[in-house]
């Protein structure tokens, strides 16, 4: 499997884990963290990260960067200090021009802290090589979509300018000038930033997770444990070489963070000559295709065309469907109006001015699950047009909004039960509303959706917190079923929810299973890690110790 290690340009934190995540390596913070010595803003997990962000370039040291000025690297740049300073100086290098009493960079958004980063690394970067003439600003070969950003946003980029410029004057102060178009530069930067930086992500352990990670291990006492964990959004970067490769809604390759390290891993067999194309947010089977286009148009100001975008795929007809009333139907019914032209494509309607084309699959590819849910789409019709509301198979026509309202109804109490789930001493009235309420869900919703997914996962959490770890069981199997169908058998997604069912067969005693369904979700999660797996995910090794019978605190 092909293995890219990346490193980054610059990062950022993000302010909702200012307080609760180191601001070098991005781990979470322990109780007793390292602040920055001046402004107290920044926290680190250890003296290590403080002293790896503060650096130890000086102007008697700095003899490599003097005779290599054609090659320096920016992001070596940025893991030492980035400005030539005296040998007794304790500022953090890559946010030393962010102290100064005013606290700016607390109070402006992430992404123009990071532009600020950005530039004040070029100006460094120039001081460290002599070139401390008039400044322009960093000339990065990336995208910046000005040309077809709102007037709002582009006035919006213009005064972050400003007052960005203005911050860093009063840092620099007499040390450089600007040039004219330095501010012009400023706003494509801005752009810069907002349409290529990726969110850094590290993996939270939820419930049970946590436990394990300390080798606290499973037993059949350990009811209400279920092992689950979540990507959360630490920190934003810049990553030059990152942010050339193109956005796929079902990536060949996977992208993941340790540290402020890029890695990424292919998935699957790339033919030379072939696209290596990582996802830069929305996937197929997470998304349906409206959202997704939406969402990157709106985050990275461009249509989607990737193969998921332009061919007809099972994902996108059910992901949000309801079902067919008729029983003996398997078609689909979606909120969005679909018709079949004479060129042998699927065209969705996103809103009135805008439509997604979409190819249908050749014959070969079209398995038995695609053609029940929409099989008037492979007739030999040549103009089709589909309603919201109507079945894709058979046309019959349900109540849309009924159906809208009463799905969502249906979750908000299953949701409910999910909170009181963690109450001593739930009554079964909240059990009995819950599990009709998945009924409700199943008789609306398609098969395969994601709601009926959604709703059979939250059932089983609560179960599981309850004690109940055979129901546990039972609507976890069924949410991973549909899961199945929405993504594909060995997308990472399904090592997950995987994950969940090995905690609750641990929880039943049945150690056969939890070795079987463990084994499933270590492979997936070797496709999409490697090597790396323990340390992305160290509870998986003692999961591991756990199914083998090796687990700690059993009773």
């Amino acid at each position: 499997m092909l293995r890219i290690l990346l490193l980054r340009c610059m990062q950022i934190i993000l302010k909702s884990c200012r307080e609760t995540h180191c601001h070098y390596c991005f781990s979470e913070a322990p109780a007793d963290v390292v602040f920055c010595p001046l402004c107290t803003i920044p926290v680190y997990c250890s003296r290590k990260c403080q002293e790896q962000a503060v650096g130890g370039i000086s102007w008697n040291q700095d003899t490599y960067l003097e005779s290599n000025s054609n090659a320096v690297d920016l992001g070596i740049l940025s893991l030492t200090s980035t400005r030539c300073k005296a040998t007794d100086s304790k500022q953090i290098a890559e946010h030393r021009h962010e102290c100064g009493g005013a606290h700016w960079a607390a109070v402006l958004p992430a992404d123009i802290v990071l532009a600020g980063r950005l530039m004040a690394q070029y100006i460094d970067s120039r001081m460290l090589t002599g070139k401390s003439s008039a400044i322009s600003g960093p000339k990065m070969d990336l995208i910046q979509h000005y040309d077809v950003d709102s007037p709002t946003s582009k006035l919006e980029s213009h005064i972050y300018a400003i007052v960005l410029l203005s911050c860093l004057q009063k840092h620099y102060k007499s040390d450089l000038s600007w040039k004219e178009e330095t501010l012009a530069q400023m706003v494509l930067l801005i752009c810069q930033v907002k349409v290529n930086s990726i969110a850094i992500v590290c993996m939270k352990s939820m419930d049970g997770s946590q436990g394990l990670t300390e080798n606290k291990g499973y037993s059949a006492a350990d009811d209400g444990v279920m092992c689950s964990v979540e990507q959360v959004k630490v920190a934003q970067a810049i990553y030059m070489s990152g942010s050339l490769f193109n956005h796929s809604c079902r990536p060949n390759v996977h992208s993941y963070f340790h540290s402020r390290t890029l890695f990424l891993r292919s998935t699957t067999y790339i033919k030379s000559g072939s696209p290596v194309e990582l996802s830069y947010g929305p996937q197929a089977g997470e998304m349906n295709l409206v959202k997704r286009q939406k969402s990157l148009q709106e985050n990275y100001k461009f249509s989607c065309q990737c193969s998921s975008c332009s061919e007809l795929h099972l994902s996108d007809l059910v992901i949000d469907s309801f079902c067919c009333p008729q029983s003996s139907c398997l078609g689909a019914v979606s909120e969005s109006t679909c018709y079949k032209s004479e060129e042998n494509c699927v065209h969705v309607s996103i809103d009135e001015s805008d439509i997604c084309k979409l190819s249908l699959p050749h014959v070969s590819k079209v398995d038995e699950d695609i053609e029940k849910v929409g099989k008037l789409f492979f007739r030999n019709n040549a103009d089709l047009k589909i309603d919201p509301g109507y079945c894709m198979s058979c046309r019959s026509q349900i109540n849309l909004s009924s159906a809208v309202a009463t799905s969502e109804k249906a979750a908000s109490k299953i949701n409910r039960f999910k909170e009181l789930a963690v109450i001593d001493g739930i009554s079964e009235i909240p059990i009995t509303d819950a599990l009709q309420s998945l009924q409700q869900i199943k008789k609306l919703r398609h098969p395969y959706s994601k709601a009926l997914a959604q709703a059979e996962d939250a059932i089983a959490e609560a179960f599981a917190k309850i004690g109940d770890q055979e129901q546990a069981r039972k609507h976890c199997e069924a949410s991973i079923m549909i899961l199945k169908k929405l993504y594909h058998p060995k997308h990472i997604a399904i090592a997950h929810e995987l994950i969940k069912l090995v905690s609750i067969e641990l929880s039943l005693g049945d150690r056969a299973s939890a070795a079987a369904t463990f084994a499933q979700a270590k492979a997936i999660f070797s496709l999409y890690y490697g090597p790396d797996v323990e340390r992305i995910l160290p509870y998986v090794d003692a999961l591991k110790r756990t199914v083998s019978g090796g687990f700690i605190g059993a009773p």
